[in-house]
């Protein structure tokens, strides 16, 4: 019987060993979100220079939100259609519909607040996305909403056939609700 229990222990204690005899498993490869690498298109550098306009500031910067690049966009492609229409600053402009964007924005994003800024530029031969935001910076309006303590943003931009550019930038804040959701999880 003591023999049997010296091979029944003896066997207890190889099988624990085992698993710290075996070859260190290599470490799992993460994939890298393609999210944070720079974005080289117009509305990736209009995006970055109003969050270097934040910074430099004090205002903490933005996140891009999908979504509400989505709504930026559309509303973009929409002055390109009805450019020379409207009443504001040049007849290429409009907040047309941010009432629509707003809800869509707080329905389906969960944003608890939303802003906007639009503007319409053609300058050949320069780039774009600094003449944008210098328009904005000139507003009082506009200018205001780039510097006030918003999380998200989204940027639409479309350049017609004539080089007349059309950008839409949607400032938004994410619900106090959905944060407090956000935090819960955060913790485990």
């Amino acid at each position: 019987m003591k023999t049997y229990l010296s091979i029944k222990m003896i066997a207890v204690v190889c099988v624990a060993s085992l698993p710290s005899c075996a070859p260190p498993q290599q470490p799992t490869k993460m994939h890298v979100s393609a999210s944070i690498r720079p974005d080289p298109s117009l509305s990736g550098q209009v995006f970055q220079r109003v969050n270097s306009y934040r910074r430099s500031v004090g205002a903490s910067t933005l996140q891009r939100h999908a979504g509400l690049d989505r709504l930026a966009q559309q509303h973009s492609e929409y002055l390109r259609q009805h450019r020379g229409t409207f009443k504001l600053h040049g007849k290429n402009v409009s907040h047309f519909g941010f009432e629509g964007r707003a809800l869509a924005a707080r329905e389906h994003y969960q944003m608890q607040s939303v802003s906007e800024n639009v503007a319409a530029a053609n300058h050949p031969g320069q780039n774009p996305a600094p003449v944008l935001v210098k328009l904005w910076q000139g507003s009082k309006n506009h200018d205001s909403n780039m510097r006030q303590s918003w999380t998200h943003t989204g940027v639409g931009v479309v350049v017609d056939s004539d080089g007349m550019v059309f950008a839409t930038q949607l400032f938004a804040t994410v619900s106090s609700s959905k944060l407090a959701t956000r935090e819960r999880f955060n913790r485990f």
